[in-house]
């Protein structure tokens, strides 16, 4: 077959242009989506939220009795492909489980690390080692069969289908029909304290505009954390797509700007990514974002307004997730989201499609904070 345009495989190939049901090709050119016979091609004519929508509902009817061309032009639209990677890691564990665990656990690691090097390997070489390195470090050290236990567990629980769904919601409310990425499901380390009780069972972040990557392990509730997460690092990857970065010298610098991310720059990000995923889920906000006390963040904004220029990536993270010293855990998260939400507070009006394309250092002059960011 033709190679597609940033497509997506069903089924390990991709469908045939000349057997796509007539009704679903005459939806496509209605909306602008246009379908070109072998080699198969799809290209976007469509910039509507509007005719997304209509496609989507429509095709939805007529994919019934198509479900692998209805998964392929919803793939199309939302640009984000997701790909449930723990079930490469599970042919892994089961080849593995009759060995001694030093030789199961070596002959683990060593197939996960070829597969996460094949998966990110369109991304710029020095992300792609961040993103190895954190999977590899997130995996820890499983046994064969606890791990397969696991990991049906997750699949029972349909993870890609939550995070399809959540990503299509996302995209109605954040539309960028630009944006061309992979969102990656591998297991987390079951024996972390972090993941499985901090962050109920779910852990994600993004890799530029292009990827995101969540760790999973079943625990209480942790699809609804899924849902949340994947909403959190859509709202990243769209900003990363309006104003992308890449690594150099131990910092992260803006391309269009060549100025560096600072420590007010990350805040505000988790800030907006926080509010968007809330409001994608209409519940409380998570703990980190109102991880500190009154007194906390009187006695703590102080010492964080000081170093907002920062840009070492070292001191941001030590800031934003905390030291377990000096600075409580979550403090660059929980203020990251006060600041935001001032400014939300001081501009009712505003949308999520612009708010997440401002710079930190606009959206904390437009929040008041601390006095008006409640």
């Amino acid at each position: 077959m033709g190679r597609v345009d940033s497509g997506i495989r069903v089924g390990g190939v991709y469908p045939a242009a000349s057997r796509m049901p007539l009704q679903l090709r005459a939806v496509c050119e209605v909306t602008s989506l246009r379908v070109r016979h072998y080699p198969v091609a799809c290209s976007w004519g469509c910039r509507s939220i509007a005719r997304v929508r209509t496609l989507m509902s429509i095709s939805a009817k007529i994919g019934e009795d198509a479900p692998e061309w209805y998964a392929y032009i919803k793939g199309r639209i939302l640009g984000i492909t997701v790909i449930p990677a723990y079930r490469v890691v599970s042919t892994f564990a089961r080849k593995a489980r009759e060995k001694p665990y030093d030789e199961a656990a070596g002959e683990m690691e060593r197939g996960l690390r070829e597969y996460v090097r094949s998966l990110l390997s369109m991304l710029h070489p020095s992300i792609s080692e961040l993103g190895e390195r954190s999977v590899i470090a997130q995996f820890g050290d499983p046994e064969p069969e606890p791990l397969l236990e696991a990991l049906t567990q997750l699949d029972a629980g349909n993870p890609k289908e939550i995070v399809d769904e959540t990503l299509a919601r996302c995209s109605s409310v954040l539309s960028r029909p630009d944006l061309n990425a992979r969102a990656f499901l591998f297991p987390g380390d079951g024996e972390s304290r972090v993941l499985v009780k901090q962050m109920h069972g779910v852990l994600g972040f993004s890799l530029g505009s292009q990827a995101m990557v969540v760790f999973l392990w079943p625990t209480e509730n942790w699809q609804y954390w899924l849902a949340y997460t994947a909403a959190h690092e859509y709202a990243h990857l769209v900003r990363n797509l309006m104003l992308p970065r890449s690594p150099q010298g131990g910092r992260l610098m803006y391309v269009k700007s060549q100025t560096p991310e600072t420590l007010l720059d990350a805040m505000v990000a988790e800030g907006i990514a926080d509010h968007f995923a809330t409001r994608m889920s209409s519940n409380p906000p998570p703990p980190w974002t109102d991880a500190l006390t009154a007194p906390q963040a009187t006695h703590l904004w102080p010492r964080v307004r000081r170093r907002l220029e920062v840009s070492d990536m070292n001191e941001i993270r030590r800031v934003l997730f905390g030291d377990g010293d000096r600075i409580p855990t979550w403090t660059g998260y929980t203020l990251g989201y006060r600041i935001v939400n001032g400014y939300l507070q001081n501009h009712p009006a505003a949308q999520f499609g612009a708010l997440v394309g401002l710079s930190g250092k606009a959206v904390f002059e437009g929040s008041g904070f601390p006095n008006g960011a409640g």
